[in-house]
């Protein structure tokens, strides 16, 4: 039945919210309108979040550097062990088989240690002599040029380092392979059956370090003559989660434990300040990107008001057009943010690259790493300017929410 004239005619207007791929098209469009301003503000934003990714990587580059060379070839994992008094706590067999049977201990081995002397060519060269075991050699993860001691009826072999090889008067590691040289031990121990060791012994490897003269002999070589107390003993816990309550299991045995851990530990806090230094620099230029960021978007909404009030007269809603702002600030973050890692990563790989070359002809054999850029890294601070965009993006969204249609097309 139609309505008649005294029936109210109600009308009721449904609005239906702008598609996100065309509001994704308006602010790309209006971004690349405006070339030269978008430009300018994309070009903030990649040396602001470049330079704290530059900076990051080659604090992360160093401290891995730093970590690395301090702990070497140590698992993180490891725990030696050494008698704060032999006299009172010794660490002999008996303790080495208690700690063994710990719970969480998955490797271990010994080490004795005395001072000795090479003799070879007519010369005598002091050196330090570690008598030590399979277990000792795997967990201290030596790097040789041929062989090993594993034979304990094998007890006239032994291993050098490069600085006794050189010592002992031959050029290279090939050249002592195979020769034999004496080796005079004093021993210092009062339960020892002898007073010293001395013979000849064949040369069946290099160990590939430079620091003081080194010589590695096999344990049993110090047991046999009823030497009892060891100098140091290495433990592997089966988990880095598990190292504190193995090293305090120990200490209440009366023995004295240091870690890797300890060392990671310190370098790690030191790197905190360190690159809270360096984010402070980046920031500079972050803080820069940020106010052209905000310009940007304030001038586009000044400039785009009477668009907005016609958008919204036929029917889009106030929070489409505080998307619109909000894909606009988000565009920005997200290329100058690629951008700007980009281009720090290829510019810490070609330093990398130079560095090493440059090293390289200069005798240094072994690559590193001074810039380290991890996946997570890249992650963190493409999220961390998205975020910086949404925030940026705040006050004019909010502007463009209130826009009134009626005043804007008036007004315009």
């Amino acid at each position: 039945m139609p309505p008649t004239n005294s029936e109210p005619v109600s009308l009721k207007i449904k609005y239906t919210a702008i598609p996100l791929k065309t509001i994704t098209y308006l602010a790309w469009r209006n971004l690349i309108s405006k070339k030269l301003r978008t430009f300018l503000t994309i070009f903030g934003v990649i040396i602001g979040i470049g330079a704290i990714f530059f900076l990051l990587s080659f604090g992360m580059g160093i401290q891995n550097l730093v970590t690395k060379e301090i702990v070497g070839n140590s698992s993180v994992k490891s725990i030696d062990i050494s008698s704060a008094n032999t006299k009172i706590v010794a660490l002999n067999r008996d303790a080495v088989e208690k700690i063994k049977n710990l719970p969480h201990v998955d490797k271990t081995g010994v080490q004795f240690l005395f001072s000795g002397s090479l003799k070879q060519k007519g010369s005598s060269v002091d050196t330090i002599v570690y008598g030590v075991d399979q277990g000792f050699m795997s967990l201290n993860d030596l790097t040789m040029a041929s062989g090993q001691l594993d034979k304990r009826d094998d007890n006239r072999s032994i291993m050098l380092n490069e600085t006794a090889v050189k010592a002992a008067g031959y050029r290279s590691d090939k050249d002592v392979l195979g020769k034999t040289i004496s080796l005079a031990i004093p021993i210092k121990d009062a339960k020892a059956t002898k007073k010293s060791i001395n013979g000849q012994y064949t040369v069946v490897g290099v160990v590939k370090s430079s620091s003081g003269s080194e010589v590695f002999v096999p344990s049993f070589l110090f047991e046999n003559i009823g030497v009892t107390n060891y100098s140091q003993m290495r433990v592997l816990a089966d988990s880095t989660k598990n190292i504190s309550q193995l090293r305090t299991q120990i200490q209440t045995l009366g023995f004295e434990t240091t870690s890797p851990s300890d060392t990671i530990d310190q370098i790690n806090e030191i790197f905190k300040f360190f690159n809270v230094i360096l984010i402070g620099f980046g920031a500079i230029g972050m803080v820069v990107a940020v106010l052209g960021m905000f310009n940007t978007l304030t001038i586009s909404l000044l400039e785009r008001t009477r668009e907005i009030g016609l958008m919204m007269a036929l029917g889009g809603r106030n929070i489409d057009m505080s998307r619109l702002f909000v894909f606009e600030a988000v565009l920005l973050s997200v290329v100058g943010a690629v951008v700007g890692i980009g281009l720090a990563v290829i510019g810490g790989q070609a330093i990398n690259v130079f560095m090493n070359n440059f090293a390289r002809h200069r005798g240094v054999k072994e690559s590193f790493v001074l810039f380290s850029t991890p996946f997570w890294l890249v992650a963190v601070l493409i999220g961390f300017m998205v975020l910086v965009g949404l925030l940026v993006a705040f006050f004019p969204a909010k502007r463009a929410h209130k826009i009134n249609p009626i005043d804007a097309l008036r007004r315009e």
